[in-house]
């Protein structure tokens, strides 16, 4: 039998608070798991030290920004969604490239030196 590395309340909270599951605020956590806004700030700080590969939990407003990228919306239309101005915009494109969750994209172009690459003709 394997060893849990969280607890089942730590387990709980990220189930609630992570961006890829609940998303919900931390006073939201703590209100739906009956606890203090404090425990969950602490139990936070225990589950950063036990499985540093969940963190950073992005904010609702990190996740939509992301959203939109995935919808290739351009950067002004995105500030004018949120109601953010471009410069904010431009901290929180900053923040997510740093932890990896975006990149810089590039179109995929044709190039006639790809035909000998090609296995199979449709």
């Amino acid at each position: 039998m394997e060893k849990r590395i969280l607890s089942q309340l730590e387990e709980d909270i990220i189930r609630q608070h992570h961006h890829d599951f609940g998303g919900l605020s931390i006073v939201e956590t703590a209100k739906k798991l009956g606890c203090s806004p404090e425990s969950i700030k602490a139990a936070l700080r225990q589950i950063k030290r036990k499985a540093p590969q969940l963190f950073p939990i992005l904010t609702p407003q990190h996740r939509a920004i992301l959203m939109m990228y995935d919808k290739h919306m351009n950067r002004a239309s995105i500030a004018t969604a949120l109601g953010i101005t471009k410069k904010q915009l431009s901290t929180k494109v900053a923040f997510l490239r740093k932890h990896n969750f975006l990149w810089n994209r590039t179109i995929d172009q044709y190039d006639p030196l790809m035909d000998s690459q090609v296995k199979t003709k449709f």
